[in-house]
């Protein structure tokens, strides 16, 4: 039974990252990239660069740039969504995907828009039927590796690990966001029970793309579990620390381990600067299963 609620335990597109801490990227106001000299066209290639180097928060960045600078270009704009979603910030992607604006939807980016639709509305809640939406969007494009990652995570889900695998084998073939499929194959294994695989496979994704913060989450996940909260929480807001803790509960309490999911979610609302109504309501959700009748 899966009713816990997470903050931002991340399966890379990878997850459930609605509650991911965000720190907004800083960018020129307007009047002053106008009044600035600014090579537009050399932004955009330096984040298409930035972007296949999975340098996803530096090409956010620089598409935030391009979008702020010319507000009607439908290509910088297909770009801030595209690196919302790889971030994992995936509501701010579907607000961009899911807009209803004809020139963006049937305009010379519109199977890029409906496939960035397909994926954040996975990610969002916005389907009920999931496996569908995926097969459809492989009947639109069926060699993109988000497609085959967003697969993997509908069957291990299902604890389908060996057909999982395969989705991120033929995502890893495609060669693109290697960084997100090998988290994704983290999360696999760790939902396995196979922690130290799994530590391995969050290290490598941190080494490939170092700014996502979703993967280093996941790697201090690991060290929660193992029992290192120093490692895990050094060096880290106690905002981001307690949502951490909170889904570092989310996989105990998955593996039956109980006494120690309440131990983190009890951990989260110590350390949590704000009320973390989510740790809180796991807690209470918790204690009410495993209470003695």
């Amino acid at each position: 039974m899966r009713f816990l609620i997470l903050t931002g335990l991340a399966i890379l597109a990878s997850g459930c990252a609605s509650g991911v801490n965000y720190t907004p990227v800083n960018i020129e106001p307007v009047q002053h990239i106008k009044s600035a000299p600014f090579d537009a066209e050399a932004t955009l290639a330096d984040a298409q660069t930035k972007f296949e180097a999975e340098n996803y928060r530096g090409a956010l960045e620089d598409f935030l740039k391009v979008s702020a600078y010319e507000p009607g270009r439908q290509d910088s704009r297909l770009g801030v969504a595209n690196s919302y979603l790889a971030l994992g910030y995936y509501e701010r992607a579907a607000r961009i995907f899911w807009h209803p604006d004809p020139v963006w939807t049937d305009g010379d980016y519109a199977n890029d828009v409906a496939l960035g639709k397909t994926l954040s509305g996975i990610y969002t809640g916005r389907y009920d039927n999931i496996e569908t939406a995926i097969n459809d969007g492989m009947t639109l494009e069926p060699n993109d590796a988000r497609l085959w990652n967003a697969k993997g995570r509908w069957h291990d889900g299902r604890g389908e690990w060996m057909d999982a695998l395969s989705c991120y084998v033929a995502a890893m073939e495609l060669g693109q966001s290697r960084s997100g499929t090998i988290n994704n194959m983290g999360m696999s294994l760790l939902m396995q029970g196979r922690q130290i695989e799994a530590e391995e496979k969050f290290a490598q994704a941190v080494d490939l793309s170092p700014d996502t913060e979703i993967y280093d989450n996941n790697l201090r996940m690991v060290y929660i579990l193992k029992g290192d909260l120093t490692q895990a929480l050094d060096d880290i807001s106690d905002k981001r620390a307690a949502n951490i803790l909170n889904d570092a509960g989310y996989v105990a309490y998955n593996r039956g381990n109980f006494s120690k999911a309440e131990t983190l979610f009890s951990k989260a609302l110590d350390l949590s600067p704000v009320f973390h109504a989510d740790a809180q309501a796991n807690l209470d959700r918790l204690r009410a299963e495993t209470a003695t009748p």
